[in-house]
């Protein structure tokens, strides 16, 4: 971010400025291409190529608008997410135009192996029940990030469902 962008995004008077929390999560903004691995059975994952863009929202937020033609089918989805520093953690939303379901999450960053991992309760499209939903985004380097989405159903049972692999457009 330059230094202009961040004079512009200062903080009105008593509300807390961008901090490294939100610094992390502006790594992601830029156009990425992504590997798409979808683990629908239990065979070999169906393979997608599709983008995202990330953008920045006042140094706190980060949006990101994604798009993948799988089974010849156009999916697009939207994520949100900030640093929340009243609950001290990652908060993250996502929904697509797939399913009818807005997916909410909340997690934590590990500094030493650059994992930002979230967590939350919702609703599986296949069955329509409320399942723990597990997010592992891993930031390899500055031009490389890979995400895996974990699914655990029923209770006590984590199935990986999804993985990302992404590669920064120069």
């Amino acid at each position: 971010m330059s230094d202009s962008d961040r004079e512009s995004n200062d903080a009105p008077t008593g509300v807390p400025a961008p901090g490294a929390e939100h610094e992390r999560l502006l790594r992601k903004v830029g156009v990425w291409d992504v590997d798409c691995y979808y683990h629908m059975s239990p065979e070999e994952p169906v393979r997608a190529q599709g983008v995202e863009r990330v953008e920045a929202v006042g140094g706190y937020w980060t949006i990101g608008r994604f798009e993948v033609e799988l089974h010849g089918r156009r999916i697009e989805g939207r994520s949100v997410t900030g640093y929340d520093p009243v609950k001290l953690g990652f908060i993250g939303s996502w929904f697509d135009s797939a399913t009818p379901f807005f997916y909410y999450f909340e997690g934590q960053f590990d500094d030493e192996n650059g994992v930002l991992t979230m967590e939350g309760d919702n609703t599986d499209p296949m069955s329509g029940n409320l399942v723990l939903y597990r997010s592992e985004e891993e930031f390899v380097d500055e031009d490389h990030r890979v995400l895996s989405l974990f699914v655990e159903s029923p209770p006590g049972n984590e199935t990986q469902i999804l993985r990302y692999e992404f590669t920064r457009r120069k």
